[in-house]
């Protein structure tokens, strides 16, 4: 069984900062893609598939506000 990592450890591994918008928009594409066909498969809103598929579109939303509200002030 593998080591869980915080928060701050995991968005080290995974650092999306660097994306370009484009890049963004395309991955959270097919995250979303990723989660429907899950779901037309049968896969239940809380399996540890949909809530993993979940937080990383999560990760990605975050960084598109952020730099949105950069964009405003």
């Amino acid at each position: 069984m593998g080591i869980l990592a915080s928060r701050k450890e995991d968005y080290a591994q995974n650092d999306i900062s660097h994306f370009s918008d484009e890049a963004l928009q395309n991955v959270m594409e097919n995250i979303l893609n990723q989660m429907e066909e899950a779901v037309q498969q049968g896969e239940s809103l809380t399996s540890k598939h949909m809530v993993k598929l979940s937080q990383q579109l999560d990760a990605y939303v975050l960084i598109v506000q952020a730099r949105k509200m950069r964009c405003m002030s």
